[in-house]
């Protein structure tokens, strides 16, 4: 039944042309590049600060690329290749060769410790490292690959088909210290997300889509390969900033912008776009302010998106843009293939609209987690209507005076005020007292008058929610994933 429905929105002729490329060059990468690599240039592309790059020129480059890592570096199935770079068409070259290789891949941020990368290199044999400066590394003493290197040895032959590797992404750190989210290629799990990712998203609309997120999060790996798939222009930045963001979503015809909350809030604090081409926001990664949800839609006709994942089970809960209309605070429905309970504390189901745990299992979660139902650690409840709302993390969880109080219930109630442009709130602890702190970023830091802000709150929250401590800041928050 899900493949006659997958057939009937991804074409029937498409199928076939997949079919084809798998069998070409087996399950890696490579073959979503020879699926899609015969689009017009004028109709699907990639493209950075610095490259534009059709589908069939980045096919070939990253065969190309491949001959030369196999042949210079001996990569081949089972070798493990580290890639430590930010969004870039260089980045997704390197990503589609060593895939066609059988290799397994890791993806670490660039903007990390050298500490960050010792523990892993630590627990990991590493064969190669592919990133932007060689220099950065040669502490290691790990083969390394600069990732614009020019290539003199490019035989454009087919390769012959290799075992799929892994892609291993290194979860948030939420609950500790970082582990490797390990996920093997497959076609066959994949289809019940991608049927309702591309039907609730809406992404068959789009011609054209603004990739913010960072790849080497799953999240923005998930967004590339889905845009390819579908056959789009993609837009990729090494870094975000916030004004050149503006730049590229008013002035190069952008229909979809995928990002993390802070960067809606970000961009639209320098002002509301005036663009009549962004038909949609898919944002993930971290909650979504109900107030951001509410002024976009007030002040614009652009269709708002919210996904909540984790690192470990991946995407398994999409608010649409009507959700969005109906409930701003949701995070929406669990999708096709997805099985969710909240349960309590005892570890029994509650059936209620009661906050509990999430705990979720599907077929695409990370390969040590997909056979059992794995417990997030995230607290939320269930509507009668099947919607869910995030309460925060178990671990965040403030117990005040008999209370249990949870920290974005705080944060919601603080958006409300118009001078708040962005807040967490935390538990703390001062001389054996617990009490709640709040970090705040204002709009206008030097008009902000903290005693009228605290006034504010005494009128509209409880009080056993009111804060002991209040840091205004002035800095921006750095960007944060899940």
């Amino acid at each position: 039944m899900k493949f006659r429905l997958f057939m009937k929105i991804v074409g029937v002729k498409n199928v076939f042309r997949l079919v084809v490329s798998i069998n070409k060059h087996g399950f890696n990468l490579l073959s979503l590049l020879d699926f899609v690599k015969n689009s017009s240039f004028l109709e699907a592309y990639l493209e950075d600060d610095y490259v534009k790059i059709s589908y069939q020129k980045l096919y070939q480059e990253s065969i190309a690329l491949a001959y030369h890592l196999e042949v210079k570096h001996s990569i081949k199935t089972k070798s493990k290749v580290v890639i430590i770079s930010n969004n870039s068409v260089a980045m997704i070259k390197t990503l589609f060769a060593v895939s066609s290789l059988g290799a397994d891949i890791i993806l670490l941020n660039p903007n990390q410790k050298k500490d960050y990368y010792k523990s892993i290199f630590e627990n990991n044999t590493i064969h190669l490292l592919v990133g932007k400066n060689r220099k950065e590394f040669l502490d290691f003493n790990i083969p390394f690959f600069e990732e614009n290197e020019t290539i003199t040895s490019s035989p454009l032959k087919r390769n012959a088909k290799r075992k799929n590797g892994n892609i291993i992404i290194l979860s948030s750190g939420t609950k500790g210290k970082p582990k490797n989210e390990k996920r093997r290629l497959s076609a066959i799990k994949y289809i019940n997300p991608v049927i309702d990712i591309i039907q609730k998203l809406n992404l068959i609309e789009n011609k054209s889509v603004f990739i913010s997120v960072p790849v080497f999060h799953g999240y923005g790996l998930a967004a590339l390969f889905l845009s390819i798939f579908l056959k789009k222009k993609i837009r990729l930045t090494r870094k975000f900033d916030a004004k050149e963001t503006l730049q590229i979503l008013e002035q190069e015809n952008i229909n979809c912008w995928i990002v993390v909350p802070l960067m809606i809030q970000k961009v639209y604090a320098i002002r509301d776009l005036q663009t009549s081409a962004l038909k949609s926001i898919i944002s993930g990664g971290d909650i979504l302010p109900a107030k951001v949800i509410e002024n976009i839609h007030k002040t614009s006709n652009v269709a708002m998106y919210n996904m909540y994942g984790t690192s470990e089970t991946g995407v398994c809960i999409i608010a649409t843009n009507d959700d969005l209309k109906k409930y701003p605070n949701t995070i929406g429905k669990s999708i096709l293939g997805v099985k969710m309970k909240v349960k309590n504390t005892k570890g029994k189901s509650i059936h209620n609209e009661d906050i509990g745990q999430l705990v979720v299992k599907c077929e695409w979660a990370s390969d040590d987690k997909k056979d059992d139902f794995y417990t997030t650690g995230d607290l939320v409840s269930k509507n009668e209507e099947g919607y869910y709302f995030y309460k925060g993390r178990m671990d965040d969880l403030i117990v005040l005076g008999g209370e249990n109080i949870y920290p974005n219930e705080i944060e919601s109630m603080i958006y409300r005020n118009s001078k708040v442009k962005w807040v967490k709130a935390r538990g703390s602890k001062e001389n054996g007292v617990v009490g709640i702190h709040l970090d705040l970023l204002v709009e206008d830091r030097i008009s902000f008058n903290e005693m009228e802000f605290q006034n504010w709150m005494t009128q509209e929250m409880p009080k056993y929610m009111l804060p002991k401590s209040i840091k205004v800041l002035d800095y921006e928050p750095v960007l944060k994933l899940m």
